[in-house]
């Protein structure tokens, strides 16, 4: 490999002290030691995605903090693929989807090399890898998942294994599933046509491709607050900044959305706002009419893009709004989820997106990268058609509703008190008031839920906004035995 004296660094790639000391000349153990941190960050810091996404990610995420220097050679495809013990093809695109980002860029026959990017904040200021959460997020026990629909699923798959023609795939995604996702909404979007619709491995994926496709480290983006700790992670791992809206029950806090929106991005790079409106992650309820309308119209107003959380609707047993009818898909992309419900394994969302939106180069390229496999849109495509769908969603909506009146009841004779009262899902939220003594701190609270196997978050995993009482988040499929009533006992004596 040569030093930097024979290879120039033409326009784009701006000359770096460390242009002159490639990965070789830094010992042996320079790209084992980097890739075992990369990766073991990205795990720690977003869990819920894939070695493609996570790779993409922890690429970005270190050019933007230094750790990657401008000029810098990437180890080769075939000998990053090598060390992770995945395809050539699958480093491929995601250099591929790197160079879309302004992250890489190639010299034909020498490789790929970190472009110089200008710094968007100063350097205290870059966000690092968000901390792990305290407790793990798990998948509900299996009365709540549509297991048996998956295995079916699967076998017709298995068994129409051999039609697959091989082909190229598809831009968004298989046209089957897209057609599939395209008519369950007609009733609120006429108009929607299947081009229209991205598929997307699962509703963090979907958000990481939005994110980097119409963003870049050290952007501030709008999020509501409380949101899903999650979402908050994977923003803080891309480098951007969280600005939070409050969430006022079933409305945005407008006025302190207008005082922050002159802080997001300009010079034609896109301003994100994220909220949900259909059983929030983690209120557990749903945006009122009048929320939703003052929202979009906060959006008009100060040109948000806005990106509607919707995957939990299918388990709002209310009639909640949706930004995307109620826009006509004209500013609102509207992430839902395909697997959300059934199975702890498949990951597989969607997004809906404007008609203007969908020739994006960047987002195309991304949704090659990280996208969902098409094995998987294959099982969603056979869920979807499958007639006992529905049933399976009316049955676990009635589980679910038995649940958690179950665990409000179980909370509040220990004294606790609901934040909101949710509209539906796997979601409530309760803390012990101000006033209520004794009231444990919140660092026994975490302690004593982690002995009793109990999956429990604080209300700061999920914003900073102030609340009446400080609670904590309870997901109600997972507190149907005596752990809940152990821990409640421990905690009212302590």
């Amino acid at each position: 490999m040569q030093s930097s004296s024979n290879v120039p660094a033409p326009h784009p790639l701006a000359p770096h002290p460390l242009a002159s000391h490639p990965p070789a000349a830094l010992g042996a153990g320079w790209m084992q030691g980097w890739m075992q941190g990369l990766m073991g960050d990205m795990q720690e810091a977003a869990p819920g995605l894939g070695l493609a996404q996570r790779l993409v990610l922890g690429v970005e995420l270190r050019v933007s903090d230094g750790r990657l220097a401008p000029g810098t050679k990437m180890p080769s495809v075939r000998a990053l693929a090598g060390k992770l013990g995945i395809s050539t093809f699958t480093v491929t695109e995601s250099y591929s989807a790197l160079r879309a980002r302004s992250v890489l860029a190639s010299r034909p026959g020498s490789g790929y090399y970190v472009l110089h990017r200008p710094a968007r904040m100063a350097d205290d200021a870059v966000p690092r890898i968000a901390e792990p959460p305290c407790a793990p997020e798990r998948p509900p026990p299996a009365e709540y998942r549509g297991d048996e629909l998956v295995r079916e699923a699967l076998r017709r798959v298995a068994r129409a294994a051999p039609e697959w023609d091989g082909g190229a795939r598809p831009s968004f995604g298989l046209p089957r599933l897209r057609e599939l996702i395209a008519a369950r909404h007609r009733a609120e979007l006429p108009g929607l046509a299947p081009q229209q619709v991205m598929t997307a491995a699962g509703s963090l994926g979907a958000a990481m491709c939005l994110l980097q496709a119409w963003t870049a480290p050290g952007d501030a983006v709008l999020l509501e607050s409380p949101a899903s700790r999650q979402l908050r992670n994977l923003v803080l791992t891309l480098g951007r900044r969280i600005r939070e809206v409050p969430r006022r029950g079933g409305c945005l806090d407008i006025p302190t959305l207008d005082g922050l929106a002159p802080l997001l991005p300009c010079e034609g790079r896109q301003r994100l706002l994220f909220l949900s409106t259909a059983v929030s992650n983690p209120l557990g309820i749903c945006m009122s009419p009048q929320g939703a309308h003052q929202a979009l119209q906060a959006a008009e107003r100060h040109d948000l893009r806005v990106i509607e959380l919707d995957t939990w609707r299918g388990l709002s047993p209310v009639q909640a709004p949706s930004l995307a009818a109620m826009d006509g898909l004209q500013r609102v992309a509207q992430i839902g989820g395909v697997s959300t419900t059934l199975s702890a394994t498949l990951r597989l969302a969607h997004v809906l997106l404007p008609q203007r939106w969908v020739d994006d180069a960047a987002l195309r390229c991304l949704h090659t990268t990280l996208g969902p496999s098409e094995f998987e849109e294959r099982v969603a495509s056979e869920v979807l058609s499958d007639a006992g769908y529905p049933r399976f969603l009316l049955k676990l909506n009635t589980a679910l509703k038995m649940a958690g009146e179950r665990t409000l009841s179980l909370l509040t004779g220990a004294g606790l008190q609901a934040l909101h009262v949710p509209d539906g899902g796997p979601f409530l939220c309760a803390g012990w008031p101000a006033d209520s003594a004794p009231r444990p701190t919140v660092d026994a609270v975490l302690q004593e839920a982690r002995k009793q196997g109990l999956p429990l978050a604080a209300a700061t995993d999920f914003g900073a906004t102030p609340q009446p009482l400080a609670w904590y988040r309870f997901n109600v499929t997972q507190c149907g035995d005596d752990r809940l009533v152990r821990f409640l006992a421990r905690m009212k004596c302590s």
